[in-house]
Parts: C-alpha cells; structure tokens; sequence
C-alpha cells in the first residue's frame, strides 16, 4: 500500500511544481519513474524538463469516456499509447511496478468537474432525479449542414455520485504498490450544516471538502503571500532607470493547520507521522510549513520524513531490545528496513 497525500491551493501555488520535485524526489529513494494522470487544464509544462528525460510519464486522461478510464488508471493500468487521444483506439496494460515508484494525480478537483460535466452533457441518471427536466437543445450549421447540439444541468444526485466515485478512486490508487501517490486539489471555501465556513480541497459538492483530508496521509496547504519590493526599471517615457514598486509571490507549503490571513479561519494540514516525530519536524520547519524554490520544496519535506521514521524505527528497536534483556528474552530483535 502506498504512502499518500495532498497539495492543495488556489491557482498559481507551484502545485505542478510540486509535482516535479515529487518525481525526483521518487526517483531519488526508488530509482523508479513516476506517472502523471493530468485532467488540469493548465498542463504539466512545468514538468517538461522531467518528462524530456524520463522521469515522468505523463497522460492527459480523455474526456470521451472518463469513469471507466479513471477507475482502471486508479487499479494500476495505463494507455499503452499514452498519446493516443481517440478513446476507441486506447488500450489499457497494467503498470509495471518494478519501473514506476510514484503516481501524481493532478487533479482532484478537476476530475470531480469533469465528471460532473460528463454526466450532465450525457443527461446521466445517478440518484434517481429526471436530469431531462433540464435538457434543452440548440440548433447550429456545421459543415453547411444543420445540427442540433444537447445541454443539461447536473442534478442533486450528480454531486452524490460523483463524490462516491472521487473516494472510491482515492482508495484504489492508495492500494496501489507504489512508493507514494500524490494528489493535487483547488483550494475550497464553504459551509457546512450549522452555517460553519470551512475551507479544504475544492471538489463537487460541500460536504466532502472537509473529508478529502481524512483520505489520504499527508495534507499539505499551498498558501501564497504577495511581498512588494522596489527595483530599478526604465521609466516608460524617460527609458531612465527609476524606482518601481512591484509585486513578489511567496508560497508557504504548510503541513500543521493555520489561520487564513483574511478571516482567521482554520486551513486544515497535516503531515503523516508519529507523534514523536512532530518535535523533530518543526524543528526543521519553524512554523509549520516549508517554502518552495525553484529546485526543491516537497521533495525536501518528504525526504525529512523519511529521516524522521527512520530515527523512531531505530528508537524503538532499542527499546526493545531493552525490554527484552529486563525480562531475560534476549531473542533477537529482527531488523527492520526503513
């Protein structure tokens, strides 16, 4: 079973940077590549560099048919074309895990809008509510022929459904055999039943944005901060260099909860490990969070986890050993690979 966990933010928060820090990083422990399953509009373009050398293999998922291609990617099959685009033309082989140590799912809250968009342009019925209710259709000349093209409202089952599936999917690529399976999600701000306002990973519907964390390990809140700075620039009429105040965007990825800046309401985060290892990464990361660059940031943070549990394994071990010499067991304690 897969280590786990997810980067969340609003747009622009270095996540796809992440996740090439997540590839090397993956890389690095495993010697292993890492796929991409990418349904974000934005691409993966910060990642080139690591899909040019093989680090990364990427697929943008289809949105001819994506239920059943999501449900078999997250079981551990890929296109064995990953380029081919025609749905009817795709062939799905299961994933060698002996080549792959890491997936990256890019992203949840992009999956979750796909689907809801599939079901309502399919006028899919899900939970039982008539989704005809609210088709219409529209006529339009394409090729010098008239056509008609469908429309539909997602309905109150759709956001069930949709939410069911989103979990589902999370569950199958936590069980994959892999090393880790990182998520990415927007970031979301909404109620809940007693008029709470609570922010969490943006997916269809309300109810889940505050169980999304509970499905994985780590939780990690993609937070920017915008720092002005003045430099010198050429004046637009002079071409003289002159002060000019400009914006900077820094970005704090937090692993312990904190206050939106705003409204002081809670970001849920957390980083999945024991107790006793909190001590020691705050110690690293003053404050909760780590600050990415342009060469490092998640992939330093898990590295740091990796140190931390090898530490707790070796901690136990020897209070085991301890334990065992009082009593007058003296068996051997069998050494366990971090």
């Amino acid at each position: 079973m897969a280590r786990s966990g997810i980067l969340y933010g609003s747009s622009g928060n270095r996540k796809t940077t992440a996740v090439k820090h997540f590839a090397r990083y993956i890389y690095e422990v495993t010697g292993k590549r890492t796929k991409l399953l990418s349904m974000d509009g934005g691409g993966w373009d910060p990642c080139t560099p690591e899909v040019s050398a093989g680090i990364i293999e990427p697929y943008r998922c289809t949105m001819e048919i994506p239920l059943p291609m999501l449900r078999r990617i997250s079981q551990g099959f890929w296109p064995e074309d990953p380029t081919q685009s025609l749905a009817e033309k795709l062939n799905l082989i299961r994933v060698d895990w002996n080549e792959f140590g890491g997936v990256a799912v890019e992203g949840m809250t992009s999956i979750s809008q796909a689907l809801m968009r599939y079901l309502a342009d399919k006028a899919m019925i899900v939970g039982g509510e008539k989704v005809s209710i609210g088709k219409f259709a529209q006529n339009i000349t394409v090729d010098g022929r008239i056509v008609q093209e469908e429309f539909a409202g997602s309905s109150l089952g759709h956001y069930g459904f949709v939410q069911n599936q989103l979990y589902s999917l999370t569950m199958n690529f936590n069980a994959l055999p892999c090393h880790y399976v990182l998520f990415t999600a927007l970031e979301s701000r909404t109620e809940e039943d007693d008029r709470s306002t609570v922010f969490g990973p943006q997916i269809a519907g309300k109810k889940a944005t505050a169980l999304v964390p509970s499905w994985v390990g780590d939780c990690i809140h993609m937070q920017d901060y915008s720092v002005a700075k003045t430099l010198k620039a050429p004046d637009p009429t002079t071409k003289e260099l002159v002060d000019t105040e400009v914006v900077d965007t820094i970005v704090r990825g937090y692993f312990m909860k904190h206050p939106d800046p705003s409204t002081g309401i809670m970001f849920p985060a957390k980083p999945r490990i024991t107790p006793e290892q909190i001590a020691g990464l705050m110690k690293e990361y003053p404050g909760g969070y780590f600050e990415p660059t342009v060469d490092h940031g998640f992939d330093k943070y898990l590295h740091k986890v990796d140190e931390l549990q090898r530490g707790q394994a070796d901690s136990v071990r020897a209070w085991r050993e301890a334990v065992d010499a009082k009593h007058g067991r003296g068996q051997k304690v069998q050494q366990i690979k971090g």
